[in-house]
């Protein structure tokens, strides 16, 4: 027989409990269970009945008075009632012991979600730290839920792993290998890693990889009469797997030129002077895009100029690029980076990330001249411009 104790709160209210302590649940069938956790999802401490029986759904109304009386003999909980027609009816409950009843119930308690949160955040801090062109994503995504922060964080971990295998692929590739789909990421997760990261760099691409050049360079095909002539073409985009198909060069450059921004790649292609074969560099260049830029050079060796955006990682986007023509014995630059060109145009803060690439740069004793003044005005101004103001 249960033990009731009756709290009187004025003529029409009162509060009754158990006078037994909570020490375990009783026999619950699977849906009762059910409905109890998702009572329990929330930490408030007292509840609208009203709440709970929405909570608990149209199926379980024959049975949910049944099981907050269950709950009540077991001392899980005390109802708070009020006089309505003569009788008395349910108005709130209050838990008695909410972290044991949540623990007993298999839902998280309000303890355990803290010290998830702390130990997600802990991950993200992690993550940005080791891998500082994240940082913008991570930004972004630590001002979610926690429920998107805990699809996120593995999704970029996913693309770590991505750089550093230095795999390329089509997006279908990457969220197989993220997801184990080829649809495993969400529009709005691409829209996500879209707005902060250089996806086509990463080598992520949403189509084909594809090379853009123009200008001096005339190549031929594997078949006879098969020719390519870029001076008549102004500029063209070849798939870049499909370049070394074209890698015969019958007319070659007297040097190269390479163009970070788009819009200036395309405005230059215009009005290039004889002998100069322009390049689209894509940010920071694919695997893809440097084995076609190594084909190229292969067949067509000459000094290149390599124009980024005057900014940390425009340096070391110009580095990346230069590299092949170091490997190749060859000349190269930075050309119209220098401050000369932007410190009286548009400019920019540098950002924390600006600042710790810089540190990074600063460790560099073989920059060219040009990178290496470069870096100095950034560090010393403290700003940094886009190249589509000048080119």
């Amino acid at each position: 027989m249960t033990a009731w104790h009756t709290e009187m709160h004025g003529k029409h209210k009162r509060t009754r409990q158990s006078l037994h302590a909570f020490v375990r649940l009783p026999a619950l069938r699977a849906a009762q269970l059910a409905v109890l956790q998702r009572w329990l999802k929330s930490h408030a401490q007292e509840r609208a009945w009203q709440s709970l029986l929405q909570l608990a759904g149209a199926e379980a109304l024959d049975w949910v008075d049944g099981l907050r009386d269950d709950l009540l003999a077991a001392g899980a909980l005390a109802v708070k009632e009020e006089l309505k027609a003569g009788h008395w009816r349910v108005t709130r409950i209050v838990w008695r012991d909410l972290p044991a009843l949540q623990q007993a119930a298999g839902v998280t308690t309000a303890d355990e979600h803290a010290a998830q949160r702390d130990d997600l955040a802990a991950q993200w801090r992690a993550l940005a730290d080791e891998h500082p062109w994240l940082v913008g994503a991570v930004q972004t995504a630590v001002k979610g839920s926690a429920v998107v922060q805990a699809q996120r964080l593995p999704l970029l971990q996913k693309l770590v792993d991505w750089r550093q295998a230095q795999r390329t692929g089509l997006r279908q590739d990457f969220a197989l290998a993220a997801r184990q789909h080829t649809k495993g990421i969400t529009p709005t997760e691409w829209d996500w890693l879209d707005a902060h990261l250089p996806l086509e760099a990463l080598g992520i691409g949403r189509f084909e990889p594809v090379f853009w050049l123009g200008g001096a360079l005339t190549l031929a095909g594997a078949d006879a009469g098969d020719i390519l002539a870029l001076p008549r073409a102004g500029f063209v985009g070849l798939p870049c797997r499909q370049l070394t198909a074209w890698c015969s060069v019958q007319v070659p450059p007297q040097r190269y030129w390479l163009i970070e921004n788009r819009a200036s790649f395309e405005r230059q292609s215009w009005q290039l002077q004889p002998g100069v074969c322009l390049i689209w560099l894509p940010g920071r260049p694919s695997e893809a895009w440097l084995q076609a830029m190594r084909c190229l050079l292969s067949q067509a060796p000459a000094p290149a100029a390599i124009s980024c955006d005057p900014d940390p990682a425009g340096i070391q986007i110009a580095l990346t690029a230069g590299q092949l023509w170091d490997d190749a014995g060859l000349s190269w630059d930075a050309e119209h980076m220098s401050s000369e060109f932007w410190k009286n145009g548009v400019t920019r803060a540098l950002t924390d990330y600006d600042r710790r690439v810089l540190a990074q740069l600063q460790q560099i004793s073989h920059l060219p001249l040009s990178l290496a003044n470069l870096r100095d005005d950034m560090c010393e101004s403290g700003l940094k411009a886009e190249q589509e103001g000048w080119i």
